[in-house]
């Protein structure tokens, strides 16, 4: 099941939260060796505000299994505020129609190829018919440039945004790595994309919010 969440909702959804923040940490700081704000064992930064919105694959006992969050890019962008010289194509990074995907997780329980496309399938598809029913024209991301093949391995229509360039990194990228920004389409196409990589069979699931929350009982 994947839950959305907004910013505005963490005092009601605690626990999730604080499983998700815990679960950034764990993932960023201590394995990655980002130099993130972290506090009591959890990562919180400046975009972590009531207007994000997050998208929680969570399995029967609960646990995050994936995990994106999005930010308006009017409001909220790392790469309008740090990463500006990753748009080489003469495009700004905000504007009112997309939204940008960061700490994007994919934990499967099954460590199987068949249980890593299926929860990218979940968490995508899900991410992607949100966008559609917000009447947003793209969203955006910062990756690593090593992991620009696999976005374009889901999608063809992936869009690099310019070249890659160095960014200061953790313990395993001394002296800092190589990052890439890109966008996608909102069209029915990446939705059809996401789903063939899927796979046959793969179960395709549906937008999840809960109906006693009004900050988020409409889309639009």
């Amino acid at each position: 099941m994947v839950l959305i969440l907004k910013g505005s909702q963490r005092r009601e959804h605690a626990a999730l939260f604080d499983k998700l923040f815990r679960l950034r940490h764990q993932i960023f700081v201590r394995g990655r060796g980002w130099s993130l704000p972290s506090m009591q064992g959890m990562e919180i930064d400046q975009y972590d505000t009531d207007n994000a919105y997050y998208f929680l694959d969570l399995n029967d006992d609960g646990t995050i299994e994936g995990s994106v969050r999005m930010t308006p890019t009017m409001q909220s962008s790392l790469l309008a505020d740090y990463f500006p010289h990753l748009v080489e194509n003469g495009l700004s990074p905000r504007d009112p129609s997309i939204y940008e995907a960061t700490r994007y997780i994919v934990l499967p329980s099954r460590k199987t190829r068949e249980g890593n496309r299926q929860a990218k399938l979940r968490l995508l598809t899900t991410l992607v018919e949100w966008c559609m029913n917000k009447n947003l024209s793209h969203l955006q991301a910062v990756v690593d440039s090593g992991t620009l093949s696999s976005f374009v391995e889901i999608t063809p229509q992936t869009i690099p945004l310019g070249l890659s360039h160095p960014f200061g990194g953790g313990r395993g990228v001394p002296g800092g790595g190589d990052c890439v920004a890109f966008r996608w389409p909102i069209t029915d196409q990446v939705l059809d994309d996401i789903r063939a990589y899927g796979g046959d069979g793969l179960a395709v699931p549906t937008l999840h919010e809960p109906r006693q929350e009004p900050a988020i009982a409409s889309l639009h």
